[in-house]
């Protein structure tokens, strides 16, 4: 992707452009460079593959079963005993045991290899156990360990330029492996069983130890008869039964006293009007009370009839005196009866609270008892299970490594052998074929990327209108050198005139016409022309844009405000003495200095003298006067004007005319230098008529030029190209 970034001249301001176009049109362009160095790079990928010796590949495959056989229903057991229990950290163990340097190194040692993989020289004067070293480390360069579908099957690879070589090192390391595999499995067998039979022994031991402890605790906390559950048992159902007691107790208490507390506040009280005796709900109280009433009416009746001085008064009124005392007497015995029953119930309140007491305490004194037991019967537990469990795998490993003598146990074993490979693996033709052109590819590619992103010029009229932010008012194709003289501008400035009916002319001819429509809202009479550097059309874009306007029989005259390089007089054929600078300063009349061409209706006003201050000319008072005057003497004024980024003359130009007509050179232009110039012009409230793109390869299919004007390569109707 094409990233242009152009700085504006006040600011940061960035323009982004992306134009695949112009990485096609590159492309196109450095096809065959890239072809050509896709060629050099196949060529070189083969003579290089050619030189390089043939290296064969060589595959075995050892099959490794996660668990071993299961000879007596112990398998997953006896796989952990051995360290077999995680299958995928198992598998990756083995891969690295089957590349280490330790089973190579055995491989090589066991089957002579030093004898083929060193040469005589190698094996000159040095030691077995150097040449076996050495031939160690050959080999581990070679040998590689595949495990790709994670199956159960790894796959030992050997590579060599001995085909049959190779096939015989793979074979005879997996062969290594497998006894390696045995021996190993063998002597774990046994390490295992040896550890087990210690375990057992240690946990046998402490088996013995838990269970004397557990007994001598029962001993002397007096827990042989009774367990200490049940004495638990007791202690608590004694603290239950105590307790309903002392509540039931202390209920009881409560109601005594509150009784006993009414009864001696009624105490002071006469007895008849006292409640103490309903208060203590004696049923002989209420017969003597009902006496006492009835001999009371006999006495009433007694003193209305006889009197108080008689016998029978006294006798009657003695009676209710002593039931009257009685009563009295049988108030005191049911208060300090009730009095006797609070104290019984305050002492066996205390005696209940004392046995609860007491039972607490005893269970307090049993919890300690209890943790300790429940420890140590845990303790004995845990040994137990402990003791039985090895007491199994150790009958078990036992009788596997009886029955492991005459059966083979291993879970490893050789699946294919390798064949003698018939074809080379490296070098691959195809494959350095097919990576040297990606890589030149990518190299052409790149190179190409890279000059269009370093390239800023302006390449389509796309770029033109994004750089300048105005519409493109028309095309100049690039004039092939072949149809002029060699280093002739001005047969290149009047090929218009001479070639009215090519298609510079024509293009030209729709240059003309967009200029005139973008215009056709006011008058259009006084143009500048100019461009951003020296040497990209200018001049000869206002001798085309002259032409054709002249053609179309406007008067048309070009001015040379170009005060610094003039060249319109040269390529128009007229003398430079007299000019623009002299009716500035009032040295001449127009008619004097104002010259006819050969081209009918078109006019110049060379520069004349060259002034030491153009600039200041320009901005004179005089040279607008100059401007007015000519503006109504011809239909159509081009003033031809420095180039921006050398001078200011146009950014001048622009405030004293209707507009600015800025000229871009394709491939050449900068499109830093052209936005510059078109801020330059609108920074002092200039206006910008339009872009005119020269020097344009027609066969570049700009995008503007054929799509406008319908040509196309094979079209009758195009002109012939200059």
């Amino acid at each position: 992707m094409d990233v242009g970034k152009i700085e504006n001249a006040d600011s940061d301001e960035a323009v982004l452009s992306f134009d695949f176009r112009r990485y096609i049109d590159v492309l196109r362009k450095y096809a065959l460079a890239i072809l050509a160095l896709v060629g050099v790079a196949v060529t070189a990928s083969v003579i290089y593959t050619n030189r390089q010796p043939s290296i064969y590949q060589a595959v075995a495959s050892v099959q490794i079963e996660p668990r071993l056989p299961d000879l007596l229903g112990q398998g997953e057991e006896m796989m952990n005993q051995i360290g077999l229990g995680n299958t995928a950290e198992y598998y990756k163990q083995q891969r690295q045991v089957l590349s280490s340097y330790r089973l190579i190194h055995q491989t090589v040692s066991q089957h002579q290899l030093y004898l083929s993989l060193l040469s005589d020289a190698e094996r000159k004067d040095r030691k077995v156990d150097e040449m076996v070293d050495a031939a160690t480390v050959r080999l581990r360069g070679t040998l590689s360990v595949k495990y790709p579908d994670q199956d159960r099957i790894m796959y030992v690879v050997v590579r060599s330029a001995n085909a049959k070589l190779a096939a015989d090192i793979a074979n005879k390391h997996v062969s290594t492996y497998v006894d390696y595999a045995k021996g190993l499995l063998s002597t774990d067998t046994k390490q295992a069983s040896n550890a087990l039979s210690t375990e057992f022994d240690d946990a046998e031991a402490k088996l013995r130890e838990a269970e004397s402890a557990l007994y001598q605790f029962q001993k002397d906390n007096d827990l042989l008869a009774v367990t200490i559950e049940e004495r638990q048992s007791m202690v608590s159902s004694g603290i239950t039964a105590y307790t309903l007691k002392l509540n039931e107790a202390h209920a009881h208490r409560l109601e005594l006293s509150a009784r006993l507390d009414r009864m001696r506040k009624a105490s002071g009280d006469d007895v008849l009007q006292s409640p103490i005796l309903l208060i203590g709900d004696n049923t002989s109280f209420d017969s003597l009370r009902a006496q006492y009433y009835a001999e009371r009416n006999k006495f009433i009746e007694i003193e209305k009839e006889v009197g108080p001085k008689n016998t029978q008064y006294q006798m009657q009124k003695a009676k209710i005196d002593d039931l009257y005392s009685a009563l009295q007497s049988e108030a005191k015995r049911m208060l300090s009866g009730l009095e006797d029953q609070v104290a019984a119930v305050i002492a066996t309140e205390a005696a209940l609270k004392n046995e609860v007491d007491n039972a607490t305490k005893a269970a307090l004194e049993l919890g300690p008892k209890i943790v300790s037991y429940n420890e140590l019967l845990r303790r004995k537990k845990s040994v137990e299970d402990r003791y039985n469990i090895l007491r199994g795998r150790l009958s078990t490993s036992e009788l596997t490594d009886r029955m492991s003598k005459n059966i083979d146990t291993t879970n490893v074993r050789p699946l294919d052998a390798a064949l003698v490979p018939t074809e080379r693996v490296s070098p691959s033709l195809r494959n350095n074929v097919l990576i040297a052109t990606v890589l030149a590819l990518m190299l052409g590619f790149g190179l190409v990327f890279l000059i269009v992103f370093l390239d800023r010029s302006i390449k389509t009229t796309a770029d033109a209108q994004e750089a300048t932010g105005a519409p493109i008012l028309g095309i100049i194709p690039m004039l092939e050198q072949s149809d002029l003289p060699a280093g002739d501008e001005r047969a290149r400035d009047l090929y218009v005139h001479q070639n009215p009916t090519s298609r510079i002319a024509e293009c030209c001819r729709s240059l003309r016409t967009n200029i005139v429509f973008s215009a056709a809202d006011r008058q259009l009479k006084t143009i500048v022309v100019s461009s951003a550097n020296p040497r990209e059309g200018k001049t000869t874009s206002v001798i085309y844009l002259g032409t054709t306007m002249a053609q179309s029989g406007q008067r048309v005259l070009l001015i040379d405000t170009d005060m610094r390089r003039p060249r319109l007089h040269t390529s128009l054929g007229v003398p430079r003495q007299k000019g623009l600078t002299n009716l500035i300063v009032g040295d001449h009349d127009y008619d004097d200095v104002i010259k006819t061409t050969d081209i009918p209706n078109l006019f110049v006003l060379p520069c004349g003298p060259l002034p030491p201050n153009p600039a200041e000319l320009l901005m004179s008072n005089r040279f607008v006067a100059v401007l007015k005057e000519l503006e109504k003497r011809f239909d159509r004024i081009i003033l031809d004007s420095p180039p921006l980024q050398v001078v200011t003359d146009a950014v001048v130009l622009s405030k004293q005319t209707d507009g600015v007509i800025l000229v871009v050179h394709a491939d050449k232009t900068l499109r830093d230098d052209i936005h510059r110039s078109a801020r330059q012009i609108r920074g002092v409230g200039g206006t910008i008529f339009g872009v005119i793109v020269n020097a344009i390869v027609p066969d570049q299919r700009s995008g503007y030029y054929y799509s406008y004007y319908g040509y196309t390569e094979k079209s009758p109707e195009a002109p012939q190209s200059a």
